[in-house]
Order: structure tokens, then sequence, then C-alpha cells
């Protein structure tokens, strides 16, 4: 898989990723063209087809909110499971 992305690719990645983290829903090409301020939908659209070939989205062109990420974004997100013991905490793992 190519992961080099240009900086485009990576503020429309950045930018998606944002929306389902605080949404729970991706941004419409809209959505995409207006807050990146990119020229046109077209442009968004052939952007998205690249990162869909590189392995970082799964795009669905033909339905609303029809991105989808993969594995492959890193999830900065850190669960830690533990026990208050005497005062002191003792963690068990973290995830």
């Amino acid at each position: 898989m190519n992961q080099y992305l240009t900086d485009q690719q990576q503020q429309i990645l950045d930018y998606i990723t944002h929306e389902i983290d605080n949404t729970g829903l991706a941004p419409t090409l809209h959505q995409i063209v207006y807050v990146l301020e990119i020229r046109s939908t077209n442009l968004v659209m052939n952007q998205l087809n690249v990162l869909e070939q590189k392995g970082w989205i799964m795009f669905d062109p033909f339905q609303s909110r029809g991105i989808r990420l993969t594995e492959n974004i890193p999830s900065y997100r850190l669960t830690i499971c533990g026990s208050v013991e005497e005062g002191r905490i003792a963690f068990d793992r973290a995830v």
C-alpha cells in the first residue's frame, strides 16, 4: 500500500477523520469543498478516489456521506483499565 499523501490528500483525510470522530458522520463532498476551500467537487472526488486506491478510505460516490475510514488510520484514543488499591492506582493493562 502506498502511504504517501500529498498535502491536499492529508488535509482531506484529516478533515474526514475529524468529522467522523466528532459527529459520527462522514462529511459530504460539498462540506469538504467548503471547509477546505477547494475549487470544485470534481477535484475532491478525484482526491477521494486516490485515497481509496491508497487504502486509506472506502468511497461510494453514489451514496450521500459515502466515505468510510479503513483500519489504516491511526487511532489516538487510549483506554486504560485499572483499579485503585490502598490509595494508589494499579493498572491492569493499557490498550
